[in-house]
């Protein structure tokens, strides 16, 4: 573990020790997901519970509120949306540009969320903390070849589905293997042989582990055959085998 990350996992623990003394919410940054884990551990040593928003619901990089009383709602998180807008007849610029134009103003990787594609061509939704969203506003100018203009969002923005295909399966449980095998259409020993090759992210995380039990709203992103999100578990078959909704996303 770096340095960086023990001070990460320490600063999460301060945060859920003064939820549970001072009664109050206490919001993390921007998280990388795999530390949502620590939170989750900080939380339960503190005698706390933790939840976690990132501005929309399928998030990926998101804020821990650590909370003791009434779960947070979306409003308690230090979040603002900004939308970006060009002229997609101009310029086209990707997540990757975008992304590089927002860390070119110096900004800390925690002080940002998601870049989210919008419905209408030209447009696309940055999620920042709320104490650089005005530093944002007034100095991004431009991203690759694209002019663009910055506003703030008051309501929630209409963002574009994920592109993908859902599928259902049965499985034997809600084993990491089974899942797998059943989303990739591969045996349970080609499954097993990717977990244990180091092949296979949970959440961000890499999972050597073909036996941990996995949970709705699990990401999965297995090298060479790109990412799926379980859905849901549906309940046993008459035959005894669980049935599962899985999310494959097409990129």
């Amino acid at each position: 573990m770096s340095a960086s990350q023990e001070l990460e996992i320490k600063r999460l623990r301060e945060l859920a020790l003064r939820a549970c003394y001072a009664g109050e919410v206490a919001c993390t940054r921007f998280l990388e997901p795999p530390m949502e884990r620590e939170a989750l551990s900080a939380a339960n040593a503190a005698g706390v519970r933790a939840c976690f928003w990132g501005g929309h619901p399928d998030a990926e990089r998101r804020i821990a509120a650590f909370y003791s009383d009434e779960m947070p709602t979306g409003a308690d998180f230090p979040i603002a949306c900004l939308e970006l807008r060009w002229n997609p007849k101009y310029a086209s610029p990707g997540h990757r540009d975008l992304l590089g134009a927002v860390m070119g103003l110096g900004l800390a990787r925690d002080s940002t969320g998601d870049i989210a594609p919008g419905v209408e061509d030209g447009r696309a939704y940055l999620f920042v903390h709320r104490d650089v969203a005005d530093y944002i506003r007034a100095n991004l100018e431009s991203a690759g070849r694209a002019a663009l203009k910055v506003e703030h969002m008051d309501t929630p923005p209409a963002l574009r589905e994920p592109e993908g295909t859902q599928l259902r399966a049965t499985v034997s449980s809600e084993r990491l293997d089974a899942v797998v095998a059943a989303g990739l259409k591969l045996s349970r020993g080609e499954a097993q042989r990717l977990i244990e090759s180091g092949l296979v992210k949970r959440n961000h995380a890499p999972e050597l582990r073909g036996d941990v039990h996995l949970e709705e709203g699990d990401l999965l992103s297995i090298r060479g055959y790109g990412r799926m999100k379980i859905l849901e578990f549906e309940g046993r078959t008459r035959k005894g085998r669980l049935a599962v909704r899985i999310f494959r996303y097409t990129a």
